[in-house]
């Protein structure tokens, strides 16, 4: 293959992936392949888990076709968000995981699964996973996984918001992180995940509100035995309450155009120094995440709505059709068309 790049690729074709038998669905640069490492050059979206709707849709481009077994949140107090999904057969596709910045992901398996996972562009996992083991995934990273079995899983998505007010509570003094890279069992965690699932039983007419309680409850006991120091050159100075007006700021802008000017103005930072801070922070320069943002609401309306592509798009912050499909092209690998046909077909 003169081309470095593909899209779709037969492991079998590639020597030093030959017991691996599986197939790729996303682009891999060939030049960066070996039996350890994946080097993307292009991957899914780094959407914030603020509603249902954006819940389904980093399921959906995780590769997760099968129906949501349990759906739950955003939450009304904490604003987390729990679902569960299961599935009797194996998929070998190399599958996406997209990073989520606002949350922290907690999957929790409730049967064996047997599995190769990749963070960071590194195996970090080849084989069985125990029933009744957790790992918790950072907000920010890309990751890979193929299944080779069927699954029963839980993903419970903690705001970044919510770990640091409980921190603050706690009295901690310096920036912390969750932290439990490798698969780990704690009957106290699976006590937490078992009663939220059992909620509406167990609550009734309450069970939003209960889980509320057992999630912030859940929260508190991992802060005290599962956090590690946030390294420090992780640590930005654009964070906390500045960086939420400069989200929120930028979600509430979602037609118009936001300049570096006005988003360093409400800092009171200069535009250079914002630039790099917000980097720091989110992991995207700020124009990079404006137009994920944009295009993340346009993959919820395609899945959601039946607008028509050109009114999706001016709505989405777009000033014309076409430039809309070049985008969102360039991102998710096919046409705003072709994806609301293939997600929907997919679902029924």
């Amino acid at each position: 293959m003169e081309n470095s790049f593909i899209s779709i690729v037969e492991l079998e074709d590639l020597p030093k992936f030959k017991k691996l038998n599986v197939y790729f669905s996303v682009k891999i640069e060939l030049s960066h392949v070996n039996n350890n490492t994946i080097q993307p050059i292009a991957f899914m979206s780094e959407s914030i888990i603020n509603s249902a709707d954006a819940l389904k849709c980093w399921f959906a481009l995780s590769g997760v076709s099968a129906p949501l077994q349990t759906c739950i949140g955003p939450l009304p107090s904490s604003k987390a968000s729990v679902v569960r999904w299961t599935s009797d057969q194996a998929d070998e596709l190399i599958q996406t995981l997209s990073p989520h910045p606002g949350s922290y992901r907690i999957s929790v398996m409730l049967e064996p699964l047997e599995a190769r996972i990749w963070s960071n562009n590194k195996q970090i996992w080849a084989g069985l996973i125990a029933a009744n083991r957790f790992r918790i995934c950072p907000p920010s990273g890309l990751g890979y996984w193929s299944r080779m079995s069927g699954c029963d899983i839980v993903n419970l998505f903690i705001p970044l918001d919510l770990v640091d007010q409980l921190s603050f509570q706690r009295g901690d003094l310096k920036s912390l992180e969750l932290a439990a890279n490798m698969f780990t069992s704690d009957r106290h965690v699976l006590d937490f995940v078992h009663k939220i699932l059992d909620a509406n039983l167990l609550a009734g007419p309450l069970a939003n509100q209960f889980c509320d309680y057992l999630v912030s409850s859940l929260v508190i006991y991992l802060l005290e035995h599962y956090t590690k120091p946030l390294r420090q050159t992780e640590v930005s100075s654009l964070s906390g309450v500045r960086l939420r007006k400069v989200l929120a700021h930028i979600a509430e802008s979602k037609t118009e155009d936001v300049s570096i000017a006005e988003l360093a103005g409400l800092c009171g930072i200069s535009e250079s120094h914002f630039s790099r801070a917000f980097r720091l922070a989110v992991g995207l320069p700020p124009y990079q995440y404006m137009m994920k943002q944009r295009l993340i609401r346009a993959c919820d309306a395609l899945m959601s709505a039946n607008n028509r592509i050109v009114d999706i798009a001016y709505e989405c912050g777009f000033h014309n059709a076409s430039h809309f499909s070049r985008s969102f092209t360039a991102y998710f690998g096919m046409p705003p068309a072709s994806f609301r046909r293939q997600r929907r077909s997919a679902s029924q």
